[in-house]
């Protein structure tokens, strides 16, 4: 049963269209180098299930290309034209005006040396951004912020749908999801804690108590900031996609001082009957993020936002006999905002090399982690391969 007095708060939330969060674990983490530079935004968009890049970003003069996909290639009438050789998927028109003003980066054959094609396994793989051989459950986000997380602001990541994925791990970082579960915690919780807190520090039951305290105070921060800032109405997608993304425009618009903001969009997992499905899936990726950048821009806010786009693997170069393409290896990835070095990047993966129907990769999915966080914040990455090529995302 929820009290009047949360009901009030819920009504207020509900305007979000998503919940609040429930926070996990408290503390700032360590910085390498100087400390990161506030006001950037970085927004995560994960494509769950292993999007199929081919058929994303399509080499459109490649004969190879119609070889390996008889029946599901996209016709050429159904491309946008990019360039000579490359075009969007016919769904991606958001994207293909993003790319004509300069603000849209195609980082071209990502993958990591090793693959695994295990849906489970890949993801982790791309969200602790420490390569094939790594086992650690911390996301690639989390370790780069230790020591000195940026100042001044509410959390410094918030996870809109999915997992936590590159946000987990000690910090504020936040999952918003589950409205009630985070009133109660916050009005009923940490009162009811604090009355048998311990006088000694660093014990199990002080991390716990602490943890909760941390929520409380992001959750009223962030709470304080809608309650005062006019709701704008935003014109997204009426999709999970383009809700997340609606929420996290809200959430910036009413001043949340947040560096990440981690979204995701399910259905990529597609083994059969793919054109119809993964159509779908593209036009509501690039109107949902056609939708955010407009809605930055509104507010003021383009030329501090990096969208970047990730799955955890591509799929396979050949298509399969139901219709659709198996678990694969590289893929490109989208990046986008008002400071981005609009163009290609990195080299397309051959079609005729191939190594068990999948593509060879040719960038290493750390570089694009070593450039963001570099340019973004100016944290130098850890476990970034040396002979990988420096990525220029940004133009700062």
């Amino acid at each position: 049963m929820i009290h009047h007095r949360l009901m009030s708060r819920r009504r207020l939330l509900q305007t979000l269209g998503a919940s609040l969060p429930l926070i996990s674990l408290p503390g700032f983490v360590t910085a390498a180098g100087q400390a990161p530079k506030p006001g950037n935004i970085l927004i995560l968009i994960e494509l769950a299930g292993g999007n199929d890049g081919l058929n994303t970003v399509i080499p459109r003069t490649d004969d190879a290309y119609r070889r390996l996909r008889p029946r599901i290639g996209i016709a050429q009438e159904d491309i946008i034209g990019l360039d000579t050789d490359i075009g969007l998927h016919s769904g991606m028109r958001a994207l293909g005006n993003l790319w004509e003003d300069g603000a849209l980066q195609i980082v071209q054959g990502v993958g990591y040396p090793n693959p695994n094609r295990s849906h489970f396994r890949s993801i982790e793989i791309w969200n602790a951004g420490l390569g094939a051989q790594s086992q650690s459950q911390r996301g690639w986000v989390s370790t780069a912020f230790a020591g000195q997380a940026p100042q001044a602001r509410d959390a410094d990541g918030l996870v809109l749908g999915g997992n936590m994925g590159p946000l987990a791990g000690n910090g504020r970082f936040s999952a918003m999801r589950d409205e009630e579960v985070f009133v109660e915690m916050q009005q009923n919780l940490p009162d009811a804690m604090h009355a048998v807190r311990p006088q000694a520090a660093a014990s199990p039951l002080e991390h716990v108590l602490d943890t909760y305290e941390s929520a409380r105070i992001t959750g009223d921060a962030i709470y304080k900031r809608l309650r005062t800032s006019p709701a704008i109405t935003f014109d997204f997608p009426d999709t999970p996609l383009g809700q997340q993304l609606r929420t996290a425009a809200r959430l910036l618009d009413a001043g949340v001082e947040v560096s990440v903001l981690k979204v995701v969009q399910d259905g990529y997992d597609t083994h059969e009957a793919q054109p119809e499905q993964h159509a779908d899936l593209l036009a509501d990726l690039s109107r949902s993020i056609g939708a955010f950048s407009e809605a930055m821009k509104q507010i003021g806010l383009w030329d501090q936002t990096t969208i970047v786009t990730f799955s955890e693997f591509g799929r396979t170069a050949r298509e399969n006999g139901s219709g659709g393409t198996d678990h694969g290896t590289a893929a490109p990835l989208f990046v986008a905002g008002g400071k981005v070095n609009g163009g290609l990047s990195g080299q397309p993966p051959s079609l005729t090399n191939l190594v068990e129907d999948d593509l060879v990769h040719t960038t290493d999915y750390r570089s694009v982690y070593a450039a963001l966080l570099e340019d973004l914040w100016q944290i130098t990455s850890p476990e970034l391969p040396a002979t990988a090529p420096k990525l220029q995302l940004l133009h700062l």
